[in-house]
Order: structure tokens, then sequence, then C-alpha cells
């Protein structure tokens, strides 16, 4: 998307196409009818040219519009006419497509109507027929325009001022004939086709397609734009339109493509330098025509492989194919790697290219979408599952009704990636992909020839691949390419110095050619060398022919030219201190420039190496060779590389020959890092943004707002910080300043990420901040970071969705063991003055951090060894289930453990580095084994037992004799990160598994590769010899457990079945069966030699991390991600038994809850109450006492508790023997009633907590019991379809009513104020009135009264009406004799409670529409509408009338024809702080399952049992 703006020469200028959304700024719109001729329009060219004003008709709107904007405080506006270029057929697609949400962003909308005349003081009279004529009302894209803006407002062509679509609405829906809800912003979806399409049925348009392309945006859908298929387009329009699942689903399009991670500045396009970025006219021809051959070809080369050494013009190659490309509708996607701007590790290669799809191909959006739907976790999927669902599957799903034209992706600088295993996996997974031949696509890739690359590529057969080496080509053709360059671009320069136009002469250039050694970069470098500011052309041309060489290596001709132009660019005098202190700034610039992992502009680059402005202006100008400069969004000057290489010649002290000017990559980093750290310390802090109020959803706050509070030099901080600290190798100790900010601004730097919108990044930063800690320095920090991890896996959704949820409930409901609760308890959110915090009465659940992660038998088969996350090595006896004292010392996660063949020893391998060596006899660690520098995955004895093998993250597999001192034995190879290790039976053979999918095969005893298998598409994670026989078994991400044949490494067979990774295999001993764990949580066997299923155990609750058999292989025993271990019978499949927790039968006692103390009616710091005093499981029921002073709670558990308002338990009702429905206290608080599903109600006595009476009677569920307002009586109402009257005094029933149907419960019951009739409503839809003394009906017949089930009843005041409320979405009043008076309609969904003023002429109702209504009830007029963030099941009216208490708290209802309410009234209570689920929005074990508010507290009752009482 492009943007107008008037620059700062008061010329109107147009923005780059800003591809992300993020970097969109604040912006106005134009809608206006195009002129007669189209011609008189000015167009993108016309602006870009400077000539734009030569159009005066069409001038005269742009800078109507763009002074209108600035009088308004906006800078930016977008304009059809000139802000797209339509020379661009994607670019017009998608701005065609996209219109309709564009309009929909914009802050507002001119609707400039040329055909309206009128002056300042003119009347609405002398316009307003013209208005109602205009042409604009009549043309087809304008409808969208109407109604997408918020904001519309309507100008004669004098820019004089008309009204807005508000004030105008009245008028303007008689124009239109459109409802004005849809004026308003209703959503357009919930009026019916048929209604939406009649909107546009008169409007015309200059093309005949463009009558159903301007409606995509009204009906929410996407389709390719054909021109040329006249009014076939609309017959492909309704197709779309009549698909109900298209209708349904297209809602949520854009929120699953914004799932997908994206880099902004891959694509090919997302910049553009100051130099030409596509090959001139008359260069590269031979390339070029070359690979349109190959890419319109029908042939099974579906592979390009362009390689040249660097600088050979590979990139401005593969930018003119991809342009080529996209202007022709035929880009899939590009990516262009580089280490500049962090497009370098790929790790969103295919997500960004998926993305990218979908802007070129918009049929096939909704494809993409299914599979994002589909696979809910796919952006963190191995890039072959990726690659599979959201490119392969969605284009051969898509090519069922697509032309058959190729779709061709363009991968640039491949070997710029950072991480060799995504190249190699890329390229695997085109040497395997058969559905490319049938999809059509075609991959245009180009990288230098390293070896890795070469390699993998060999691995494509030579019929799939096209190979062009560049340096290869014939040096004429160079020659002729580079001279047109020169000339080109030498002559452009002379004319800009005015140069004669004999510069430069022949001779000149063909100087030039022999000194690029056939380099364009050295061509460009060279151009950009004599074009510099402020020197003259002739002499810096003069000194390159001059200094003519003749090297014949092309990286010396590059490398003396970037020293020339760094010597160049000082001018130090003769003062060494001052000439030092240039070159110090100049190397502190550079390399700051040059390791930033996304590019900053020039403003931002200084705020964050503190360094004015203007500094880095003067240093970086006379660099222009090498660093472009261009103009961002918002007119600010971003730097970056224009010679990519450059960056590596800095870095590289052996070729950096000049050594003032040489940077230290490492030191650069560090040098950032610090910086980093220095910003965010002095401008983090509690609510950033100053956003109220506290439960403000992060998708609400001010674009505006967050990039005042939030500027990009600080983003950049917030999220690269613990980059920068990893790649410059920075020690970090306990107390230093990195720990210091943790202490300080932990919280502060989550809310940032949150509203940064990356908050998905917490968890990764925060890991590789922990890799950075030795815990040996580091005690302090460790624990801190591990339960910060601990707060980001718990709370991460919630902070996302909401970013001051951390200071509420992230804080509150936090673990009470964590320390960041007790530490950043003084930054709890103000507005909760008093909060206790009952836990359930059940031992406190593990959170998802709490896993284990690897098992082990014992020789003899009576002990398990486990290793897990809390540092410790657990030992069970299998027999008896009896706990070890754990073996303690690692100072981080237990990652694997083993047992020798002996049983003597036990090897534990930790996150930490290290390996204990424990005998199993003493449970003294007998050595700790140090060699690694990264986290040890997998340790193994081999079969003498005095052999280990362990495998780390560190890229290395160490061999220790256990029983030297010696250190151990590093086997060689250049691969990566290690999962598992597994020597075969013999101790001859070790088997590595790698991360870069790969199974690594060694000789022991020569300690030599003997051979890698290839076949996995994902990384390895498990590992295992088959007893008895040459076979390895091996378990991926891929989902797939592959066997090979070690001897001739080769496949030999695959299993497939698991959902999701397999994250551990293990074989039984007698070699008959492989068992294999996974995060679908569950473990299937395998039979090992035919690979069929032998059964599947499906108990665990989360990911299964771990699998082994007893050595007697008749148990199997497995271990989760939620602390637990299972035993299962390993011949029939069935659970023998879950271990017991170990942690509590370690512990004394229960651990104490942490709730906040009260101290003078504030909170203060965490303060133990004693144990647990909760419920044991979901709290179903809560209910005030009349005073307010005591609250009584009902659980699933059968119990009842009552507790004093500030959470003190008073007593526990036990009786019930199953889940309590409902409770109630009587009018003067001295009872308390309960209805369960037991069949019963109870009445209590809620000082003592006895147990009054028992009533029983009814056969099913009790659903509700209610007190007569005289204390006398009690109703209660059944699943069973009656109702039964009880005496409270005796406790005996006084009556059975029956008139409901016995098949339908009754849902509720009433009493008349003064307690002689009572009515009730039933699922039958049926109202009965009753007499209370008689128990007989007062109407002959139950009254059918709604058309759906009645939910609920109430009487009026005085007792003369009856409100009842239904799942047909009305409430109806009817008077005591059964008649109806009024029925109330607004409602969109079921309606549930309804209460009466105290005067009886005003009527509060709520619906399952989550909104209150209040009524006037004679004229059935809706006086206010409330929007509540829930449903709204308890209604009564303050005595005032102006205000409703709900279940969720006080709701102003003002302004209304009751009582006034002064404006601080209204200013209090219309806060909704009170609706305390959202402040909290508790999930998980805290989700809220009742509630219940009176005044200013709240209480609320938990899933888990645990109980919340909130003071505010």
């Amino acid at each position: 998307m492009r943007f107008l703006y008037r620059g700062k020469d008061g010329r109107l200028a147009v923005t780059d196409d800003l591809v992300d959304q993020a970097e969109w700024p604040t912006y106005a719109v134009l809608s206006h009818t195009w002129l007669a001729d189209s011609s008189d329009e000015v167009s993108y060219i016309d602006v870009k040219s400077g000539t734009a004003w030569q159009k005066t008709k069409g001038f005269t709107k742009l800078r109507f519009c763009v002074d209108r904007a600035t009088q308004d405080g906006i800078q930016y506006v977008w304009i059809d006419t000139c802000c797209i270029d339509r020379s661009s057929a994607p670019e017009l697609q998608e701005a065609l497509v996209s219109m309709f949400a564009w309009y929909r962003q914009a802050v507002r909308c001119y609707a400039y109507l040329a055909d309206v005349s009128t002056t300042a003081d003119s009347s609405v009279e002398t316009w307003q027929l013209a208005f109602r004529k205009s042409r604009w009302f009549t043309r087809s894209w304008t409808l969208q325009e109407l109604l997408a803006p918020r904001l519309v407002d309507f100008f004669s062509r004098e820019g004089i001022r008309l009204g807005d679509k508000k004030t105008l609405q009245e008028c303007i829906h008689e124009i239109t004939e459109i409802p004005i809800a849809a004026l308003q912003g209703e959503d357009l979806s919930t009026f019916s086709v048929s209604r939406r399409l009649s909107w546009a049925r008169d409007r015309k348009a200059r093309r005949k397609e463009d009558r159903a392309y301007s409606l995509l945006g009204i009906f929410g859908i996407f389709m390719t734009l054909i021109y040329g298929e006249g009014d076939h387009a609309f017959v492909r329009l309704r197709a779309k339109i009549n698909d109900p699942q298209q209708i349904k689903d297209v809602r949520g399009f854009d929120h699953l493509l914004t799932t997908l991670p994206q880099h902004p500045s891959a694509a090919f396009d997302s910049w553009n330098p100051q130099h030409e970025t596509k090959c001139l006219p008359g260069t590269r021809v031979e390339v070029l025509e070359e690979v349109k051959l190959w890419a319109n070809g029908c042939d099974d080369k579906l592979i390009y492989w362009l390689n040249g050494m660097a600088g050979s013009g590979k990139t401005t190659i593969a930018r003119t194919i991809a342009k080529h490309y996209q202007d022709r509708g035929l880009l899939g996607g590009s990516f262009f790697f580089s280490k500049e701007g962090g497009a370098s590790h790929g790790d969103k290669f295919v997500t960004t290219l998926a993305a990218q799809l979908v802007k070129c191909v918009p049929d096939i959006t909704e494809h993409i979408c299914n599979a994002i739907r589909q696979n809910g976790d796919i952006a963190t999927r191995a890039h072959g599952d990726q690659w599979a669902e959201l490119i392969m599957k969605p284009l051969a799903e898509w090519r069922g009704t697509s032309p058959e034209s190729p779709i061709i992706f363009v991968v640039d600088a491949l070997d710029e990636c950072e991480s060799n295993l995504i190249v190699r996996e890329f390229l695997r997974l085109l040497a395997k992909d058969r559905q490319l031949t049938s999809s059509r696509v075609r991959i245009f890739v180009t990288s230098r020839p390293l070896q890795h690359i070469g390699t993998a590529f060999s691995r494509i057969p030579d019929t799939a691949r096209h190979e062009c080496v560049l340096h290869n080509i014939e040096s004429d053709l160079v020659r002729r390419d580079l001279a047109i360059f020169f000339r080109s671009r030498l002559r452009t320069i002379g004319l800009d110095r005015g140069m004669p136009s004999s510069w430069p002469s022949d001779e000149q250039i063909s100087c030039l050619v022999n000194s690029s050694n056939w380099l364009f970069v050295w061509a460009a470098t060279a151009c950009g060398y004599i074009d510099t500011k402020g020197q003259a052309v002739d002499e810096r041309l003069r000194r390159l022919v001059d200094g003519q060489h003749t090297d014949t290596d092309p990286e010396t001709a590059l490398d003396k030219i970037n020293v020339k132009i760094l010597q160049d660019a000082i001018h130090s005098g003769p003062d060494d201190d001052e000439a030092a202190v240039i070159y110090s700034r100049l190397r502190k610039i550079l390399g700051a420039l040059f390791v930033l992992r996304t590019p900053l502009s020039l403003e931002a680059l200084a705020t964050l190496l503190d360094m004015p402005s203007n500094v880095v202006e003067e240093t970086v100008e006379p660099l222009s060779a090498i660093i472009a400069m261009y103009m961002s969004k918002e007119g600010k000057r971003t730097l970056r590389l224009s010679q990519p290489s450059f960056r590596g010649f800095l870095f590289d002290a052996t070729r950096c020959t000049d050594s003032r000017f040489w940077v230290d990559e490492k030191k650069a980093h560090e040098a950032v890092a610090r910086h980093c750290l220095r910003l965010m310390s002095s401008s983090l802090g509690q609510n950033l943004c100053k956003l109220s109020p506290p439960q403000i959803l992060r998708q609400d706050v001010e674009p505006a707002l967050l990039e005042r509070c939030l500027p990009p030099e600080l983003r950049y901080a917030c999220r690269y910080w613990v980059e920068h600290y990893r790649r410059g190798r920075i020690h970090v100790r306990d107390d230093d300043e990195t720990h210091r900010f943790y202490l300080s601004h932990f919280v502060h730097w989550l809310e940032a990420l949150s509203l940064m919108g990356e908050s998905s990044e917490m968890a990764t930063i925060t890991r590789t901040y922990q890799s950075l800690l030795n815990p040996a320095d580091n005690p302090k920090q460790v624990r801190f970071v591990k339960d910060a991890r601990r707060l980001i896996v718990a709370f991460q959704s919630r902070i996302d969705r909401s970013p001051l949820q951390v200071y509420s409930s992230a804080l509150l409901y936090l673990k009470h063991s964590n320390v960041l609760r007790i530490h950043f308890w003084d930054q709890i959110n103000p507005l909760l003055k008093t909060v206790v915090i009952v836990q359930a009465n059940s031992r406190e659940v593990k959170d998802a951090y709490n896993f284990v992660n690897d098992l082990a038998f014992t020789p003899d088969g009576a002990q398990l060894v486990s290793g897990s996350i809390d540092e410790r090595v657990r030992i069970w006896n299998v027999e008896d289930e009896i706990p070890h004292t754990p073996l303690k010392g690692q100072s981080d996660k237990i990652s694997t453990v083993v047992i020798s063949p002996d049983g003597k020893w036990l090897a534990s391998g930790s996150d930490d580095g290290t390996i204990w060596l424990w005998e199993l006899k003493t449970n003294h660690c007998h050595r700790v084994l140090k060699g690694h520098t990264g986290w040890v995955n997998a340790v193994a004895f081999a079969s003498n037992g005095t052999l280990l093998a362990s495998g780390s993250m560190d890229e290395s597999v160490l061999l220790w004799d256990i029983t030297s001192t010696n250190l151990p034995k590093k086997l060689e190879f250049a691969g990566s990160g290690v999962n598992d290790v597994s020597f075969s039976a013999d101790g001859s053979l070790l088997a590595s598994a790698n991360v870069a999918n790969s199974i690594v095969l060694w000789d022991v005893a020569t300690r030599r590769l003997r051979v890698v298998l290839e076949g996995h598409d994902g990384p390895i994670n498990a590992v295992r010899f088959l007893p008895h026989s040459n076979r390895l078994v091996s378990g991926s991400d891929d989902m797939i457990i592959r066997f090979w044949d070690v001897t001739a490494g080769t496949e030999v067979k695959k299993i497939t079945g698991h959902t999701r990774k397999i994250l551990a295999i293990a074989c039984s001993h007698d070699g008959k069966t492989v068992a294999s764990a996974s995060e679908d949580k569950t473990v299937r066997v395998w039979n090992a030699h035919t690979g069929e299923p032998v059964f599947k155990l499906g108990d665990h609750t989360s990911g299964v991390n771990a699998v082994v058999y007893s050595p007697d292989s008749k148990l199997i025993a497995t271990c989760s991600a939620d602390d637990e271990v299972r035993l299962w019978n390993a011949r029939s499949g069935s659970l023998l038994t879950k271990l017991p927790d170990f942690e509590g039968i370690m512990m004394n006692g229960e651990s104490p809850t942490r709730t906040r103390a009260l101290s003078n009616g504030r909170l203060d710091s965490p303060a133990f109450v004693g144990k647990p005093s909760g419920h044991t499981s979901k709290v179903t029921t809560l209910t005030y006492s009349p005073g307010g002073r005591l609250v009584v709670s009902g659980s699933l558990d059968g119990t009842l508790k009552v507790w004093t308002k500030e959470g003190i338990e008073r007593c526990m009702l036990i009786g019930h023997a199953a889940e309590v429905t409902h409770t109630a206290f009587s009018p003067q608080g001295h009872q308390i009633a309960s209805a369960s599903t037991d069949n019963t109600a109870r009445l209590w006595d809620p000082v003592t907590g006895s147990l009054i009476y028992k009533l029983e009677g009814h056969t099913k569920t009790v659903n509700i019991v209610r007190f007569s307002p005289n204390s006398q009586f009690l109703a209660s109402c059944s699943v069973d379809g009656t109702i039964r009257i009880w005496s409270t005094v005796t406790g005996l029933a006084i009556g059975t009513l029956r008139g409901h149907s016995e098949t339908h419960p009754v849902n509720d019951v009433a009493f008349s104020p003064d307690s002689k009739q009572i009515v009730s409503c039933s699922s039958d839809m049926t109202i009965c009135f009753w007499d209370v003394r008689t128990a007989r009906t007062l109407w002959a017949n139950g009254l059918r009264a709604h058309d759906d089930s009645v939910t609920s009843v109430t009487f009026s005041p005085g007792g003369k009406r009856i409100a009842s409320c239904s799942l047909d979405r009305t409430v109806k009043i009817w008077d005591i004799a059964g008649n109806r008076q009024h029925t109330l309609e607004n409602h969109t969904a079921p309606t549930l409670a309804a209460a009466f003023s105290r005067n009886g002429k005003q009527l509060v109702s709520s619906s399952e529409d989550e909104t209150i209504r209040v009524w006037d009830i004679d004229t059935e007029f809706e006086l206010c509408v409330k929007h509540m963030a829930a449903p709204v099941r308890v209604l009564t009216f303050s005595p005032s009338g102006d205000v409703v208490q709900t279940d969720r708290g006080l709701v102003n209802i003002y302004p209304t024809p009751l009582s006034p309410t002064p404006a601080s009234r209204e200013r209090l209570l219309s806060q909704d702080w009170t609706k305390c689920d959202q402040i909290l929005l508790p999930q998980g074990d805290y989700e809220v399952t009742s509630i219940a508010t009176l005044g200013d507290t709240t209480v609320l009752g938990h899933v888990s049992g645990a109980i919340s009482f909130i003071g505010f």
C-alpha cells in the first residue's frame, strides 16, 4: 500500500509500497467519482515524475484531500488514482481486492462530490437537492466507500464540508435505501445476501466486471479479478456467496493469516534503494531469456540454480525475474536472504512465502486458511510440514479450478541463510517433492557455490534441475553488459553534475570494465564512489582509472575499492587524538549498522547509540557508495547496505587491510546489546502507554499511541537485546546490569512485547537468555529466569491479548512458589484494593513447565529412574511404588538418564552442560564430567559399562572412559545439535540423531564416521539399535518412524500413525516390538518385523517425552509433560499404575496458600494464611447474603462453604451427595437453601453450618430454590417437571405443583411480593401461576407463553405483572390473569433474566447477546442498551433507578427518563472495572465458573475449586 503526502518542499509525493501492515501510518482516504476522461486523473507515474500539477482537474482533488487531512492532523492519504501502480497487474488486483479493508482502516474518508456546489454561508436547502442527485450515489465502488469507513465527511466541489455519515444518515438512507444500522457500522453479515445485493442494484461502473468486484468487501469474500469476463463475474460472485462455508469462514481469514510469522524485509520489493534494482535494458539478456524459457517450459526441471561468486549480479537478476513474474500475476513469493535486516535465519521462510502467495493468488486464500485452521501449530512445525501444508496442498487444491500457468518462487542468496540445516532441509524438500510438477510450481534459486549447497543440489536429479554458473558465462558477454552498465550510470551522473556529453570516454569505460574483474558489485560500488556528494566526479573517475590494477582475484579488487572509499571518507587533521575519535566513531556506527537484525532509521539508530543524529548522518554521508539512504513512510532516513558483501569485508581483518577501519563483530554485538539494555532500563515502566481500562485489548490500542510510547529503537531493543548478548558472547553474572534489568523491568518488558504484538517471542528470548547463564556464576538468575519461563508458559496468551494482564491475572494467579509473584507484588494493578485467593482443596496442579524428560530401568527391573525439569533425578521402587530420596546437585533440568549394564552407575545429563556419575548403591555423586558447552540431550552406556557417550546442543558427541580421568574423545562432524545417541549391542557402532534431520553412524574403535543416514524431513529426536539385528530405528518431528539397514546404509521401512512429533523410541529386549512416544499424547507399539500396529497407549493428558521397556520386556514405562509417570503391561497395553506424585510424597504436609494480606483496606505483601480451604472441584454457584456480609459457595463436589466477604471461611456444609446446582439466602439471612443433582434440596444454618432439613421428594435434579419474601416458604423446581413448596419452619412439604410437562425441566420459579402466589416456567414453553397455600393453579391450564424454552420469570413490585424470558429472544409482560400485555423484541440471542424498576414502569433485561436493555414497558420503547463483556444472569434495579446491580457489577444506565445521575456518579460507575473476570481474564485452573458481585466487591468461583475475593 502506498500513501500520498506533502514533502518538505511542499510538493506532493508518494511513499514506497509498504508491504508490512505494521508499517502503515495513520491515514485518510478520498472517495470520489472519476472524471469523464480518465486520462485527466493524476496517476502514480504523474506523482513520481513530479508532473501531477499539470493535470489541473485531477490535481484539484488531490490537493483538496491532502490539505483537508493536514487540517485534521493527518499527514498521509490514500487515493485510488495515484496510490496504485496500475501498470502492475498484481498490485492492481491486490488493491481492488483489499480496498474495502483499506477504507475500513482509514481514520477518515473524505467524499468529494464534484457535482454539488455551495458557499460557506449557504443553507442546507440550497445544496440538498444536488446532494440527493449526486453521481457519487450511483457508482459501484462508492458503495463500499460509504459503508467501510467509520467516519465519512461529505464535501462540495469547493471543499466546503456538508456534513458526515452520521448527521446526514436519514438523507443517505432515503437516497440509497441502505438501513441506518448499516450506515452506523453494524456488521454487514447480519444483513441478508439479497438485502446487500439490492443496495448495488442500480449502481453503475465503467467496466461490467466492476459491478461484481466492488462487492467483494461487502460480502467479505475473495475472488480473482479477470477483466474481460463481462457478466460472468457476477456468476462467479454468486457462486462464492452461495457457498455457506465460504461466507462463514471468510470472516476469520484475516485473523488466521496474521498467525503466520512473516519477514517483511525478505520480499524482493521490500525496500527501494537509490540505485537501480533491476537489470538494465540490454544487459544479462541471455541469462534472463534462459530463465524465462525454463519458467514457461513444461519439462520436469522445476528448480533453476543460478550460482556465482559474490558480487557477480545474482541478486539483481533475481529481482528482475521476480518483478517480471509479479507484473504478470505469476509470482508465488520471494525470499531474499540477507544478513542485514534479520532475513538470514530463515525461521520464517515458508510462512513468509505462504503469506505472499495469498497476495499473488487471492483465490488460494481459503485453501491456505483451511490449512492453518486444520494445523493449529503450523507456524512452529518443521519446514517440511509447512511446505506441504501451506504451499503444495493449497496449490494442488486451487489448481483444480485454475488455469495452468506456472507459479514462480524466487529464493535469492541462499548462502546467506545462517542455518545450514534450513538450507539442506529446503533443498531436500525440492528433491523429493513430486507435487511440484503437477502444480506447475517452478523455483528459482541463487547462491554462491558453497560446498554444502552444491552437495545438496547434487542430490536433486539432473532431470529435475537446471544449473547456470554466472562466472562461466562468456567473458565477451560479461564485458558487454558491464560496459552498458558503466555508460548508463556514468552518463546519468554526468548529466546531474553538468559534465560534457563526451564524459566518460570509451577508453575510461574500458579501463573500468577491466578493473571490475567481471564483478557487477565492483561496478556499482565504483559508480557510487564517483558520485559521492561533494566530490568532483571527473577527479574520482581519474583516480579509479589511474589506479587500474591487474589483480586476478575479484575479492581483492573489491576489497581495495572498499578501503579507498573508507579512507576518502575520513578528513581528519594532524591531531592523532582527533583522528582516533573519528575512527572509533566510524567503527561504532558501522559496526552497529551491520549487526542490526532489522533496519532502523538514521534517527532511531542515533537514539539507540546515544549519539546526535547529525553526527551519524555526517559520518555515513561520505559512504554513499556502500550505504544507501532512503526515505521511510514517516519521511525518516533509513540506512541499508547497497553492497551486501561489504559487511563481510569490514568484519574480516584479513580483508580490511587498514586496521583503523576493521570492526570486531563480536564487540559490535556487545556494544549494541549494552545500548539496548540502557535504552530499555531508562524507557520501560508499568503501563507504559497509560492505558485505561486495565482490561483493554491490544487490538484496541491506538497505533499512534503505540508509536509515541514505543518508538522504533525501543521496539528493536526489546526484541533483539538477548540476541545481541548471545552473538556478542557476553558473560553475564548475578547482580550485573542484565540481572538488575530483569529484577526491575521483567514484567515491563513483557508488557512492551505484548504491545508490540511480539509476545509469541517471549518464550524463545527468555530461553535463549537462560542458555547464556552459567549456573555456577548465576545461581540467583537461574532460578529467576526459570520462574520467568513458568510465568510465560502459563500466561503468554492472556498477556498477548491484553498487555496489562501481566499486572493482574499473571501476578495474582501465578503459582505461589514462583519468585516473580513475590518480587513484583508491589506492581499489582492498583484498582485491586483487596484480594484473597483461596486455593482449591486439592494438590496444586503441576504447570506445563513441570515435565519429566527421560526414564531408565535398573538392570534387575526393580527400580525406575527419571530425569525432570526440577533439576533432580528421581528413583522409584517399581513393585511398591515408593520413591527414594532424589539425587540433587545439577543446576538445570535433567534431560537424560541412563544406567550402566551392571547397575552400578547412573549417568544424568543436564542443561547446565554437565554429566553427573552417581553410584546407585550409595546415591553419591562419584564424578562430574565437564566437556560440553551446551545442553546435554543424551547419554548412553556401551555394553562394557565403562564407555559413556554423550550428545549435546553444542553440536558434539563425546566419548568418556568413566574409569579414567582423561579428557573425553570428541567425534568430529560439522553438523548440528545432537538429540540422541545409541550404542549397538556389541558396542562397535554409535548412532547420533541430529537436529539437522540426519543420523550419523560412527565406528567406535576408530572414531570415524561410517555413514550418514538421511530421509527424515524434520529434526530426529530418537534413535535406537534393534536387538538381535542390523537394524536401526529412528523417530522424528516429521511424525515418521524409519528402519535402517546399518550395513547397507539404506532405509528399509517406514511407519506412520502419529499426528504430532515423535519424541522417543524404545525397543523391546527381545527385538519383537518397538514403542514410539509422541507429542500427540500417545504411545504406539508396533511389530518390529512387519511394522503393523500392536496397540496404542492413550491415557496421558500431554505430550509423552520418553518410553522405555523393562529388562524382561514385560513392562513399559512412559513419562509426560504433565509430570506424570505411568507403567503399562507390555503385552496387553493395559495401564497398570500411575506412579504417585513424587513431589507430594516427599513434602512434609501441604504447602501453605499465599494470599494478599489486608492492611487498612489496602493490599501489601503476600502472606501465609494456612492450608488450602477451597472446594475440591468446580465452584458451581455463589450467592451473597442479604446484607452482603456473607457469601455461600456451592461446588461440583457436593459441598457448600460460608465465607465472610473478606474471604474468611466460616463453616462448611456437608450433606449433598452430588453437585450443588443453586443456593439462596433467606430474606433475613437466617437460612441457606441449596439444590443438587442428588434430587434433594436442603436448609442450613449459616452460622453453625448444621443441616436444618433435608427436603426430599423430587425424582430428578433440583435446579432452583427460592425463598418467599416472608421467609416462611421455600420453592424448589426440578428436571422432573414439578415444583415443590416447603415450610421453612417445619421442613414439611406443603404441596407439589404439577402443570408443566413431566418430560421438560422447570427452569425458574418466583414468589409474588406478598408471598401468596408463585409463577413458574419450563422448557415446555409454558408459564404456570399458583396459589401457595392451596398448591392449586390459578390459571386453568399452563400458558403457552413463548416459541421456545422459557428461561426465567419475575414479578413486578406490586405483584400485578409478570415478566418472562425465553430462548426465542423475547421478553414478554403478562398480567396475573394470564393476558399478554407487551412483547420486547430487540435482543439478538436468548434472553436470560429481567427485573422491574421500583415504580414498575421500566424493565431491564439481559441476554446471551451480552447486552442489557432498559425498556419503558407501556410504550415498549428501548431506553438504553449496555454492552457487557459476558452474559448477565442476575439483575436488580437500585432504589434510585439509575443503576442496575448485576452479577458482574454496577452498570450505570444514565441517561434515562429515570432520576438524573450526576456526571461524577456516571464516571465512577461507567468504568465497568467491577467486571473483574475481564480485568483478570483468568484461565486454566482459574477459569471462572461462577461469579457474584455486590457493590465494590466481587467473588469468583473457579473450575479448580479455588475462590477469589476481589475488592475494588
